[in-house]
């Protein structure tokens, strides 16, 4: 019996960290987004409104890229800024189509916190060029779940027009605005073009260490990066996508 609530226990803390909006029964029924052009959705996305997440705790400037490696895999690289501190924190994982019949569903495999994890998203809609708006959601055994949601645009601050239009899908999926709440990307930094990703089991060359530390000897205290890795030992506060 202990081990059992353990278990369950487990498996509510998971579905907790990664959702936030509890509601009784199953997970809605949403339809992806049909003929989704993965290609045309690579690049980067800046948060504009969300649902409250834990990973995304007191964080500010959220931006996620998506690039294609060499290898064909696709690599979600989500960088979050700490509101008090301006330290930033990169979370990446490997993205992986799942829908049916090129439906706009997939996984992502997160290999750069201290504890991997998968997450299931599906893309409502999208025009590529400027908005998409992406939900998620994660049964809490037989007795609810809990949803995510995230507006995502291709620019910090989009013009009124386009948020209207995301809007418009919140309203056709009847997904209530009421929990959302607005990213500050206030004065932030611009994204840099989409880099390689880095894979945390590919070993890196002794040359490359010795470049990234000299690098960041001379990295400014108040625009200072951090890269989680699953073989880190980090003590930090827990703010995230």
């Amino acid at each position: 019996m202990a081990y059992k609530t353990i278990v369950i226990g487990l498996v509510y803390l998971s579905s907790i960290v990664k959702c936030q909006i509890p509601s009784f029964g199953g997970c809605p029924v949403y339809q992806p987004m049909p003929n989704f052009d993965k290609e045309r959705f690579l690049g980067t996305w800046y948060e504009v409104e969300r649902y409250f997440t834990v990973t995304e705790l007191a964080s500010r400037c959220i931006a996620a890229t998506y690039e294609r490696r060499a290898d064909g895999k696709i690599w979600v690289n989500n960088v979050i800024t700490n509101r008090f501190t301006n330290v930033q924190r990169i979370i990446s994982g490997t993205m992986k189509l799942t829908g049916v019949g090129g439906e706009a569903k997939f996984n992502i495999h997160y290999t750069t916190l201290p504890v991997n994890y998968d997450t299931t998203m599906i893309v409502l809609d999208t025009d590529y060029k400027n908005y998409a708006v992406i939900w998620s959601c994660n049964g809490i055994g037989p007795v609810g779940h809990t949803e995510s949601a995230w507006l995502m645009m291709r620019e910090r601050r989009p013009p009124g027009p386009v948020l209207q239009r995301a809007y418009g899908v919140l309203d056709k999926y009847q997904i209530s605005r009421t929990f959302f709440l607005k990213t500050d990307q206030n004065n932030c930094e611009t994204v840099p073009p989409a880099q390689e990703a880095y894979d945390p089991t590919t070993e890196i060359p002794h040359d490359a260490v010795d470049e990234n530390r000299k690098n960041s000897n001379h990295q400014p205290l108040n625009n200072t990066t951090i890269l989680l890795s699953s073989t880190d030992s980090v003590n930090d506060d827990p703010n995230q996508i």
